[in-house]
């Protein structure tokens, strides 16, 4: 069996989400992150000499372990979410009650308004974040709002690579608190530099995030692009999803200020999804289990046409309900309580995958390939809920992928394309995506 001894090891076998925060607590500046253009962001090492018995790196990368037993401990927890969701101690419906973020918000506005209700009533000093890239709107950057303007040009959904963790020093140098909008892997990396970093620890006001199923690579969105007519050399902006729920992927021209191209969010997300890498199937958690609070789409009723935006809020700590209440009385939500049940059927697919991964990974220990250390989460018991035909398919059909997809040769970045290099160590935002109701 293939063991990961290092942050290179994680990108050569093709298990790293692409947080970022390797890059951010690397006390070298060695690790440089890149986008590779079939995979996503991931970290190169650029002098292995200076890295010597160090592993910082390797102790905050989600890819390499996740440990969640302690987040089963905690008191109040729903029992019927835990096993699919992890910790959810309070579950909510609703919206922004202002209605440009509820209009600009990929469902709902709501973790724009809570962004901007800590800002404005809780004294935080910024909220970090992605939003599209100016110089190059095809990618993402990763910056740290600080007014209401702000966090609104970067509302919505931004399905393209992205590293919030890659710019954790702004938040360890900020003079207050800050807000953290991350992807659920991101997350749990931040939660691990939080645990090496006193100083960011102190300043991490609140960790948001969202249900997600894994950012695609740029190339999905530059074939979609071609697919449409469209060169992406000439493109001024890409819109995933919002104005409006779920929204339109729409695309506008260079010097244009409407699209030229539209796009349903099912159709377009249907599309760029099968160039998700393989490493976003291995992954348990999709909603945000080491966050405060989580938030995803109501998708267990059917969307009406012109329906404006609403998500459900999974509230997973004690900061996490005052904050939501906080934001209810002080005007910025307007929620009303959810059933439990309402998650369940909201999120079937995200709940299938969880109970296939067992499978999966047994396939890939077979083939002495190495996976994510994991704990706290209750894998071989939902793989065993699966029919014998689901069973079988969660292994063999891993085990196809890795043979038609020679998952058993390391990944050489030096032989991939990488199109752009992004900001080393922890001190600057970089251009690097996914989604913020």
């Amino acid at each position: 069996m293939r063991q990961l001894k290092s942050i290179a090891d994680v990108v050569r076998w093709r298990l790293c989400h692409g947080c970022g925060a390797c890059a951010s607590v690397c006390p070298e500046a060695n690790v440089q992150l890149v986008d590779v253009y079939e995979e996503g962001v991931r970290p190169m090492v650029l002098d292995p000499l200076k890295c010597q018995s160090c592993v910082r790196c390797l102790d905050v990368c989600p890819a390499y372990e996740v440990d969640h037993s302690g987040l089963q401990a905690r008191p109040g927890i729903l029992p019927e979410l835990v096993s699919f969701f992890g910790p959810v101690i309070e579950v909510w419906e609703g919206h922004a009650k202002d209605p440009e973020i509820r209009f600009q918000g990929s469902s709902g506005g709501v973790l724009t308004a809570l962004a901007l209700y800590c800002l404005e009533r809780r004294s935080v000093h910024g909220v970090l974040h992605v939003g599209s890239d100016p110089v190059d709107p095809l990618r993402n950057r990763t910056g740290l709002s600080r007014t209401r303007q702000e966090l609104m040009a970067k509302s919505g959904s931004r399905y393209a690579p992205a590293s919030v963790c890659d710019s954790l020093g702004l938040i360890e140098s900020a003079p207050g608190p800050c807000v953290f909008i991350g992807q659920p892997t991101e997350v749990s990396g931040l939660r691990k530099a939080q645990r090496q970093r006193p100083e960011l620890d102190k300043r991490v006001g609140v960790a948001l995030s969202f249900f997600c199923a894994g950012s695609p690579p740029t190339k999905a969105t530059v074939e979609l692009l071609k697919k449409l007519g469209i060169d992406p050399a000439q493109v001024g902006q890409v819109r995933y999803r919002g104005n409006g729920w779920p929204g339109m992927f729409a695309v506008t021209l260079r010097g244009q200020t409407s699209p030229c191209a539209e796009m349903t969010y099912f159709d377009s997300w249907a599309f760029i999804q099968a160039f998700r890498p393989y490493s976003v199937r291995l992954n348990p958690d999709d909603t945000g289990e080491d966050a405060d609070i989580s938030c995803g789409d109501p998708w267990y009723r059917e969307v009406k046409p012109e329906e404006p935006g609403s998500s459900l809020v999974m509230v997973r700590t004690e900061l996490g309900r005052e904050i939501v209440r906080g934001a209810m009385e002080a005007g910025y939500l307007e929620l009303t309580p959810a059933e439990p049940q309402k998650v369940t059927a909201s999120q079937k697919n995200l709940i299938n995958k969880r109970c296939a991964i067992w499978g999966r990974r047994l396939a890939f220990r077979v083939f002495g390939l190495p996976v994510t250390r994991l704990r706290g989460f209750p894998l071989f018991r939902l793989w065993l809920r699966l029919s014998l035909e689901e069973n079988l398919k969660s292994t063999l059909g891993t085990a196809r992928r890795i043979l038609q997809r020679r998952y058993r040769e390391p990944l050489d970045l030096k032989k991939c394309s990488l199109n752009v290099t992004f900001a080393q160590g922890s001190g600057g935002s970089s251009p690097v995506g996914h989604g913020q109701s």
